[in-house]
């Protein structure tokens, strides 16, 4: 799947979510969009529209494919299967750290949420990577505002490298516990 960022903000994964959703069993889409918001509401919201485009794109890409199952008394209904190549593009969205920073909050998330629905290992991995990615851009911001400030000496730039660097570090700050958290046996 291509990269979800335009202009350095991130796009939030519905495809790789409802990818995720199909990893355990075939399920029809009425049934994939409760659970998605049932799962996720409390992280992101998606419309319902916007959910069923996302399976429909999934689907003529090639990552689902779907069954028609017979209704009593009501129109057939699509049942989603995921491919191969699905849950490879899930798998390795999954184990990959998210960037901008600004993608944790939704994103990241998202992801540790389905090390917890899944019972998948190795959310601590993927913690440690996005902690390399987190330090990285902290290390960025500090040499922005330490080169900012020998330039130009304009205070508001200070402010904002200030604002940066202590979401950064909040971040870091949130995965160490995260991480904290997952070796004491409390599910991510």
């Amino acid at each position: 799947m291509p990269a979800r960022t335009v202009n350095g903000f991130a796009t939030f994964p519905l495809k790789q979510a409802a990818l995720g959703l199909l990893v355990s069993e075939p399920k029809h889409g009425y049934e994939l969009y409760q659970e998605f918001v049932e799962a996720f509401g409390p992280i992101w919201k998606a419309g319902r529209s916007k959910f069923y485009a996302a399976l429909a794109a999934l689907q003529e890409a090639g990552y689902l494919q779907s069954t028609t199952e017979p209704q009593e008394d009501r129109p057939p209904r699509k049942v989603y299967h995921i491919t191969d190549t699905g849950r490879d593009a899930f798998t390795s969205w999954l184990y990959q750290p998210v960037t901008p920073t600004r993608a944790v909050r939704v994103e990241f998330i998202a992801k540790l949420r389905f090390f917890d629905l899944l019972g998948l290992p190795d959310a601590e991995r993927l913690i440690d990577d996005q902690l390399e990615v987190c330090r990285s851009v902290l290390g960025e911001w500090e040499r922005r505002d330490a080169e900012t400030q020998a330039e130009h000496g304009d205070p508001f730039f200070g402010m904002v490298y200030d604002f940066r660097r202590m979401q950064a570090q909040f971040i870091i700050e949130w995965l160490n516990r995260c991480k904290t958290r997952i070796q004491k046996g409390v599910a991510p």
